[in-house]
Formats: structure tokens, sequence, C-alpha cells
């Protein structure tokens, strides 16, 4: 569960930070099925909606907790981020870029963190704080020259203090040899572990949520985690949901094909990929299983392994009412094509996960829009699933859809660098109950919408007229 997220230096932001806060304000009444059943006194809301103009920044909000999930998993500073430090104005290549996420994971609330430079891929600080019965630092590490995992060690036996003061010494002597990029969060859970017992199991508990606990979608990108695919008769509710949007879709069947002839579907980097996971993938028992699904405009494919059994390549087919031919997934509209990408957000099967969408509404009608907001509401109205996505779809801007601590707003200012603010900032006469919020928006009574000059385009295009 997402609690607060907050960064700096990041592509549009600069050196004010920004922070998406998930925790509800005590003047909203309404929509109090929106709050997250385990969240307890914390009330965290299940919703965020970001609104903004375009290259206003709202993108980036999903590319900085992007950016920060892929260094953690990687377990160091992806090579690609040198230069996504602000650009706007001068003076920020050599200034700290932050990323900070407060969640819980398994019950447990944690607050965790680096700061970096990025042009030069140098990681400066990193922390993590365990928040339950007040703040208490798990680790602090300042650069790479030293870390204090006090808090972490402070109970821990004998035997896991003497490994744990190894793995911390052996971690700042790596960094020391090297541009300094890595992380020790990921450096702790990467082929090591501790007994559950164990006080320091709690590095593992914290770095799961980055793995299992946030999915991030960007615009464009299929979704990465494709549940659904594994089980066929949760294939058959996936064509009666795609049905329901008026797809045409009334079915969906799933084609083997044989392993050898996997380069007629994809790219051979990509096979070579498919082909590593497997290996990396291997079965460890009889019980173990394993689903990969790999998709792109013309092909949905599945790799599925049971067991210590061989592996089996499958692609989807389609078929649409009234026909009695299949389809390849490459016929279906872009719409379509991306309902696939949400399919997982209904049907997953975690009570406690994160969806992080960048431009929802992208090739949706505005009422598949609404439709999706709302199954999404309903289905995890019993678990802690959260939805955070970015749009311009005006139409679900309604308190039908929404609460007013759940809409945010992303402006751009005459520097260049973006602010995120809530629509709870505004008193609440302009943002009362019974307002048309979309309305409003669009006079830009809240802000965050384009700045739009006709006369200047008139001119560069030499037009007359007003």
């Amino acid at each position: 569960m997402l609690i607060r997220f907050a960064f700096k230096n990041f592509r549009s932001v600069g050196a004010d930070p920004v922070t998406l806060e998930m925790v509800s304000s005590a003047k909203v009444r309404r929509l109090k099925g929106h709050v997250c059943p385990s969240s307890g006194e914390a009330k965290v809301l299940r919703n965020a909606v970001v609104y903004g103009g375009n290259a206003a920044g709202k993108s980036n909000l999903v590319r900085a907790l992007s950016f920060m999930k892929a260094a953690v998993l990687s377990g160091s500073l992806p090579q690609d981020g040198i230069r996504e430090y602000c650009r706007c104005g001068e003076g920020f290549a050599s200034a700290e870029t932050t990323f900070d996420v407060q969640f819980q994971v398994a019950g447990a609330v944690f607050d965790y963190g680096f700061s970096c430079v990025l042009s030069e891929l140098r990681v400066t600080s990193e922390w993590l704080y365990s928040l339950e019965g007040g703040p208490r630092a798990l680790f602090l590490r300042e650069g790479a020259d030293a870390l204090d995992c006090g808090g972490a060690s402070a109970a821990a036996s004998a035997e896991d203090g003497v490994r744990l003061g190894v793995y911390v010494d052996d971690f700042l002597h790596a960094q020391s040899q090297s541009t300094g990029s890595g992380l020790f969060l990921p450096y702790m859970c990467t082929a090591r572990s501790f007994p559950p017992e164990s006080p320091l199991a709690v590095f593992g508990r914290a770095f799961s949520w980055f793995g299992s606990g946030v999915e991030v979608i960007g615009a464009g990108k299929p979704a990465s985690s494709t549940e659904y695919y594994a089980e066929s008769s949760t294939l058959e509710k996936v064509a009666e949901v795609l049905s329901s949007f008026d797809t045409g879709v009334s079915g969906l069947r799933k084609e083997e094909v044989a392993m050898d002839e996997l380069e007629k579907y994809v790219p051979l980097e990509l096979l070579l990929t498919i082909r590593e996971l497997l290996k990396a993938n291997a079965p460890k028992g009889g019980d173990d299983s394993f689903v990969l699904t790999v998709r792109n405009d013309s092909f949905f494919l599945g790799i599925e392994r049971k067991g210590t059994g061989e592996p089996r390549a499958t692609i989807l087919k389609t078929r649409h009412e009234g026909s009695l031919l299949d389809f390849d997934f490459r016929d279906e509209s872009d719409g379509t094509r991306r309902l696939f990408d949400f399919m997982d957000i209904l049907f997953t099967g975690s009570e406690d996960k994160v969806f992080v969408v960048d431009e929802l509404n992208r090739s949706f009608h505005p009422m598949l829009t609404q439709q999706l907001v709302s199954l999404f509401n309903e289905v995890h109205a019993g678990d802690d699933c959260q939805l955070v996505f970015t749009t311009h779809e005006n139409d679900i801007m309604s308190y039908d859809y929404f609460r007013r601590d759940e809409i945010w707003f992303v402006e751009r200012g005459a520097d260049g660098t973006s602010r995120l603010y809530p629509l709870d900032d505004f008193a609440a006469g302009d943002a009362r109950s019974d307002a048309r919020l979309n309305k409003k928006y669009l006079e830009g009574r809240y802000g965050g919408g384009p700045v739009i000059s006709a006369s200047r385009a008139r001119a560069a295009l030499e037009l007359g007229g007003e």
C-alpha cells in the first residue's frame, strides 16, 4: 500500500520536491469505501488521479516511481538516468536528486529512500525507517564511507550481527572501488536471506514491496504482469469483461506453438531474454510453476511451465460475435489492445498492490475510462489495492467517481519546473460537493491546464482574424 511518494531534481521537478500524499483528508466525508480497509487510523486512499496540460510534468510522477523501482530491483542507479536530473535552468546537474516513499507491506510500515547525483550516477545517502510505533532508523548510509545498521541489528543474534557486519564492510568496499551507484537495501536481499524470525528479515520485507507491491504501466508500454493468463476459466471471465466494454470480443483462447518456432513471433533479442528467464526460474520442486507473458501491438505470447515439466508456449487468439474465424492480437483496435493492459488490475490475485498508470485514458472512449475506474473500485472494495494514474479525461473529474482528496493537478511554472497539488487545497466553496468540477477545471479555476495562445499561433501561420 502506497502512503506517500516524494522526489526532487528529476526531469521537470526542480529543487522544490513534489509529494503525492495518499492519506485521506479529515474534511472529506463522501465515498468512505475509497479508504483502504487495512490502513487503520492512517486512512490511506484507494485512488489518486492526476491532471495536467501537455508537457506540464504529470508523466514524470510515473517515471520517477518507475526509476526508483528499477534502481531498487537492479541494485544500482540505472545507466540511462545520467541525464534525468532537472534541466530547467542551471545548476541542477551537480545537485542531489532524492526519492522517498512510505509504504505498508505485510502489515509493516516503512519509509525508504535515497539521494544521488544523477550526472555522476553516485548515491550520496540512503535510509530505511520502520514507522510502527514511531520512526526508527533501520539503517542510515552516507555515501560510500558510512553505514549505520544499529537499528536493524539491535535485537539480532550474535551470529546475524556478525553476518551483517561482514555484509556492511563488503558493500562499502565495493562502493569505494566503483562509482558508488549501488544501493544497500537490494544488496542485502540479493543472494542473502535471513530466517523469518530474525530481526534482519525486515530488509526482505521492505524490498519485496518494490517487486510485488507496485506495478508501473507507462504510456505506450504493456503491463508486465498478466496473472489472468494462466487459468482458462479466468480467461473466459476476461473475455466477458472485454465484451462489456463493447469491444466486439466474445471469446479468448490460447493456441499452442512449438518452443522452437518462437522466432516466428518474437524478435531474436526478446527470444534470448525469454530463454534466460526460463533458466533463471528453473523449477526447484514439483509444485513450482512459471508464467510469462510478452506482448506488443502484433502478438500476445504466453510461456507456461508447471512443476518440472517442459515449458509450453501459446499465442492469444480472439473470437468476435458473429464470426466463425479467430483473430490475431494485431487485428484488434488500439483501444482493445490497451484494455488488455488493465485486465490484471481487475483480476489480480493480490490484495495489496498499487497500480501506477500513465495516460489511463489513451485510446479509450470516455465511457470506457469511467467503467474501468468504477469496476476497479467495486472489485477492490474489500482489499488494499490502489490505482494512481494520470489522465486528460475530465469526464471522470466528478464526485461520482472520486473524493476531493483523490484529485491532483500538475502545473508548469514560468521557470519550466512542475508543481503538484491536490484539489483539496482549494477552499470548500471553490470545490464544494455539488460543483461541476470538470467545467471549472476547463475554465482554469484549479490550474493544471494548458495555457493556449491562439493569437500567437495565428501570427506564426500568418493568418488573419482575431
